[in-house]
């Protein structure tokens, strides 16, 4: 299993090795023992500006999924039996952040919902049709059941002095 992290190092933000210990855990219950992922922590700006591009939507959203196309440049980026490269999952920590409350997560659990939500979408998974929905919302809860609080997020370290 290949899960690749980017984005900025924040003092209080996700732990590299609680995220793909997740990840794996969800792959593995979709049935993948063997596939790639890259996970791209962002910002809002950061967020706003992908949706723009590739959605023609302009706003910060909170999770954007890019499955891998056959026809990708980075297609010889794959190791030989690897496994597929299943795509891209950019979350923005400020959406994760912002929005926790309304769900009642912390911002931790938040984050976890979100990267299965994208991984999900990498998977085939959407929403647009209400039978689909329940079927992605089932996925999600089941994917949720490989998130272990405290796992996902460092704690900032001891104060500047």
């Amino acid at each position: 299993m290949r899960i690749h992290l980017e984005g900025a190092k924040v003092p209080s933000g996700p732990d590299p090795a609680g995220v793909r210990r997740f990840l794996r855990g969800v792959l593995r219950g979709e049935g993948l023992r063997n596939a790639g992922i890259t996970v791209v922590f962002t910002d809002d700006a950061g967020i706003r500006a992908l949706n723009a591009r590739f959605r023609d939507r302009d706003g910060a959203t909170d999770v954007l999924a890019f499955p891998f196309s056959e026809d990708a440049d980075h297609q010889e980026d794959l190791e030989p039996g690897a496994g597929p490269y299943l795509g891209d999952v950019v979350v923005s920590l400020d959406r994760a952040r912002a929005q926790a409350p309304r769900f009642h997560n912390t911002s931790e659990a938040e984050l976890a919902r979100l990267l299965a939500h994208g991984c999900l979408h990498l998977l085939g998974y959407d929403h647009h049709r209400p039978a689909d929905g329940r079927r992605m919302k089932a996925a999600e809860r089941r994917a949720l059941d490989h998130y272990l609080p405290g796992s996902l997020w460092e704690s900032p370290g001891p104060a500047a002095v």
